[in-house]
């Protein structure tokens, strides 16, 4: 009887250890995510929420991410999911603490700075977008930092705030000539460059010309000569 106890429980362990490891797998195969038990699911919980958001599921994206937040330590990418679960199951007011909860805790989630750069765009709150938008180039995320970017540039207000933001001290400005000049409006691009050299920005001159020179090229002549001057200060 002791003998097979003795291999029950190794039985076991191996079948705890299995899952676990499909578990871990389920983080770089997501298809694998349904297969793993929600006892032993942390790195497959968080896929099933981000698969329940892209097929547009609220119900089922609430109660996979309600399931993320049981989970200990809780990282401000799991805060970010819950916010998008719960806005699209009609909870906003849940949805908007989720997110402001993110944003304070995790600086370095994509989800959660998307996510409030997105609501400050739309709150018109342009300095809060531009640091949001700063905070998304930095941890690498340009392409969808220029989108935002894009938006927020698109008016006067919200290309005063970008500049006063890219002329502070940092490094996640190199980024911005390249990946912002494809996103925004060329005389939006131009003009929030030309604001942050009158605040002494270090603008990298180099690389605005060369997108001058392919501004004039596609007929954007204003565009060119306002990079062109505020290289020339």
């Amino acid at each position: 009887m002791r003998r097979l106890l003795f291999w029950l429980a190794l039985a076991g362990l191996a079948l705890v250890a299995g899952f676990a490891q499909l578990d871990r797998t389920a983080r770089f195969a997501p298809q694998l995510a349904g297969a793993v038990p929600p006892a032993f699911s942390g790195f497959a919980a968080e896929q099933r929420t981000r698969h329940a958001i892209a097929a547009q599921d609220g119900e089922d994206a609430l109660a996979e991410a309600q399931a993320l937040l049981a989970r200990r330590p809780l990282p401000a990418e799991h805060l970010g999911l819950f916010a998008v679960a719960a806005a699209m199951a009609g909870e906003e007011e849940r949805s908007r603490a989720a997110l402001e909860l993110a944003m304070q805790r995790g600086w370095r989630d994509p989800l959660a700075q998307q996510a409030g750069a997105a609501a400050a765009i739309a709150q018109g709150a342009h300095d809060i977008a531009a640091m949001r938008i700063a905070a998304l180039y930095a941890i690498g995320e340009g392409e969808g930092a220029s989108l935002y970017a894009a938006q927020l540039v698109s008016t006067a207000e919200g290309r005063a705030a970008f500049a006063t933001r890219f002329a502070k001290a940092g490094h996640w400005q190199r980024q911005v000539p390249d990946a912002l000049s494809n996103a925004a409006a060329p005389d939006d691009f131009a003009a929030t460059m030309a604001l942050a050299g009158e605040q002494d920005a270090a603008l990298d001159c180099p690389r605005l010309t060369r997108i001058a020179a392919q501004y004039e090229a596609e007929g954007h002549a204003t565009a060119a000569q306002s990079l062109r001057e505020a290289c020339a200060d």
